[in-house]
């Protein structure tokens, strides 16, 4: 019934056009950027290349996005600090505030992959390219966003 009432509220008074109406309704589409993002951080670079084709990155939450990778590489800094040596169950279950048990699987492959270089180098273009989307209105913000999850991918890969 929902998807109905889009689709006459889309094509109100309006001939339907079927290309449209096939991207309206694609349940392919996915727009949970968090999903992503893991894949990109776990180096999953088939996984990822799916999910990039997949997900609906809007100009207008680029921020929101980079605030995103920015808080998954805080944490893993984080964990990188408490680690030295311990065991990395006992130092995710130690970290405040504590990483949510559906994510934990991923936290945990993603902690073991990156250390405190890689995450340096990711922070620094995180930057960069906030600033450039900051600062610049006529660059291309989706293009530069997909790039950024190219390159977090090839870095977790390094």
């Amino acid at each position: 019934h929902n998807e109905l009432e889009k689709i006459i509220t889309l094509f109100n008074d309006k001939e339907i056009n079927t290309n449209k109406l096939e991207i309206f309704l694609d349940d392919a589409i996915n727009e949970d950027f968090n999903l992503l993002k893991d894949q990109a951080l776990l180096g999953n670079k088939a996984r990822t290349n799916e999910l990039l084709s997949d997900t609906v990155i809007l100009d207008e939450k680029n921020i929101f996005y980079l605030s995103l990778i920015n808080q998954r590489l805080t944490r893993l800094q984080e964990f990188n600090e408490l680690s030295n040596g311990k065991n990395i169950e006992i130092t995710i279950d130690n970290l405040k505030p504590p990483i949510f048990w559906k994510d934990k699987p991923n936290f945990l492959r993603q902690a073991q992959m990156w250390n405190k270089k890689k995450i340096h180098k990711l922070q620094k273009q995180t930057y960069q390219l906030e600033i450039k989307i900051k600062s610049n209105s006529i660059i291309n913000k989706n293009l530069m966003m997909k790039k950024l999850i190219v390159d977090i991918c090839q870095i977790a890969n390094s």
